[in-house]
């Protein structure tokens, strides 16, 4: 499910889009300040940021340069009419787009749906479905399967999956997936607890469709994990 971080300060519209975006099954996470969306950002790993340039204790700027600076994550700028300079200037510190308040949830869906598809395409590009003995994976549609069973997995845990996958043969670093995955750069000494968190997540339903308690992905202490290409046998 497609996690997006909402950053208003105006609790009416926060809690509008919240209701919204859940309705249309995103999952979401909200912030009232810049203090609080940066916090947020790190901890809840959103898919997509929708941010409020006029915020208390940091601007949206701040808080977007923040982003910029350690992920590619989409952002969707909120601006109030008449903010044109704004609006310029947020795209060249790498918004991918802007809705001007007031704006029709339709109009705020379709920007989202937009950004969304381009980040896929850009991510996708050039690459085929990827298969083995257990798993396949579709980079164009985002569909994964395990022994023949559909996978429901999360927009990061799928390109976790593919990466891995893509680096069978040898151990993956956890400071290689936050840099490749989450597109995070590794000398800010992040926390690998988020690397960790979501391979627990994509093991458990591996294990559920292969219908074996051995792992599929291993980890190796102190390094990282690695995927295997077939499920072992339990002793």
């Amino acid at each position: 499910m497609t996690k997006i971080l909402i950053v208003e300060d105006e609790a009416g519209l926060r809690q509008g889009l919240e209701i919204n975006l859940r309705h249309e099954n995103y999952d979401t996470a909200t912030a009232a300040d810049g203090e609080e969306a940066i916090r947020l950002f790190h901890s809840e790993q959103p898919d997509l940021v929708l941010l409020d340039l006029m915020l208390p204790k940091k601007s949206g700027f701040e808080v977007l340069d923040h982003i910029r600076k350690i992920s590619k994550v989409p952002v969707i700028l909120l601006t109030a009419r008449g903010q044109e300079t704004d609006k310029v200037r947020g795209l060249r510190s790498g918004a991918d787009d802007y809705v001007t308040k007031p704006f029709g949830v339709q109009e705020l869906f379709a920007r989202i749906d937009a950004v969304m598809r381009r980040t896929d395409v850009a991510a996708t590009s050039g690459k085929s479905v990827c298969e083995d003995d257990i798993i396949r994976l579709d980079p164009s549609t985002r569909e994964a399967s395990a022994s023949n069973q559909r996978l429901k997995l999360s927009p990061k845990e799928f390109d976790l999956l593919m990466y891995l996958f893509k680096n069978k043969e040898r151990v993956v670093p956890r400071d290689e997936l936050l840099s490749r995955v989450w597109n995070y750069r590794v000398d800010l000494k992040l926390n690998s607890r988020t690397v960790d968190t979501h391979v627990t997540r994509l093991r458990r339903k591996l294990q559920k469709a292969v219908g074996t308690d051995s792992a599929v992905i291993v980890a190796v202490a102190k390094i990282g994990y690695r995927y295997l290409g077939e499920a072992p046998v339990p002793h």
